[in-house]
């Protein structure tokens, strides 16, 4: 079975499945809530620290991964998208540049990873 483009093909959901985290309806609608949070103070000029301490939730494990997504998400837009080198990004969160830089690659990872477990079930599903 090859992987296709259509919506409706089994291998193209399954693409998805693969990176898709298991939350439940409630935890994604906190998820997407605090990380608009996050990106609204960012946006109205705070600092990284800032919009993390202004963050409140009760499961500091769960804050850490809507923290962790967060910034994978502002790095894909301005860097991976935008073009924008580390440095400035680094320097408006006001975060070290060897943390986004060690983001960056733990996300070249996490890209490949999924894609090879992709095909792994795509191919044993056929």
């Amino acid at each position: 079975m090859t992987l296709t483009n259509d919506a409706s093909s089994d291998d193209y959901d399954l693409r998805f499945q693969v990176v898709t985290p298991e939350f439940s309806a409630e935890q994604d609608r906190q998820h997407a809530e605090a990380i608009e949070r996050l990106r609204a103070a960012l946006a109205a000029g705070s600092t990284w620290a800032e919009a993390s301490r202004a963050l409140k939730m009760e499961d500091a494990a769960f804050k850490a991964v809507v923290e962790d997504d967060c910034l994978k998400v502002i790095l894909a837009e301005r860097h991976f998208q935008g073009g924008e080198r580390l440095k400035g990004i680094a320097k408006d969160l006001g975060l070290p540049l060897d943390l986004l830089l060690s983001l960056k690659e733990a996300m070249i990872r996490e890209v490949s990873d999924s894609a090879q477990q992709a095909y792994r079930l795509s191919h044993t599903q056929s």
